[in-house]
């Protein structure tokens, strides 16, 4: 699809970008020796879910259903 053609409004995420920012949340955690938590309140592109699981510790939830979410898309 050519960029053109998205309709708007919508969100454009560069998963590369995304992920290499992901990276150094990653690396930032492990030499402090903490948890890095996904504020979903903040941030709701399901999509991007199973790639951010992959560096993230888990997620935040204010509500059984964002817990759920949380835990069906990220495990």
């Amino acid at each position: 699809m050519r960029i053109e053609e998205l309709q708007t409004p919508c969100y454009v995420i560069d998963k590369r970008q995304l992920e290499e920012n992901l990276k150094i949340l990653r690396e930032v955690a492990d030499e402090a020796g903490c948890k890095i938590l996904l504020a979903q309140k903040a941030y709701s592109c399901y999509d991007t879910y199973p790639l951010i699981a992959k560096y993230l510790d888990g997620t935040t939830a204010s509500g059984l259903f964002e817990a759920r979410l949380g835990y069906e898309k990220m495990g």
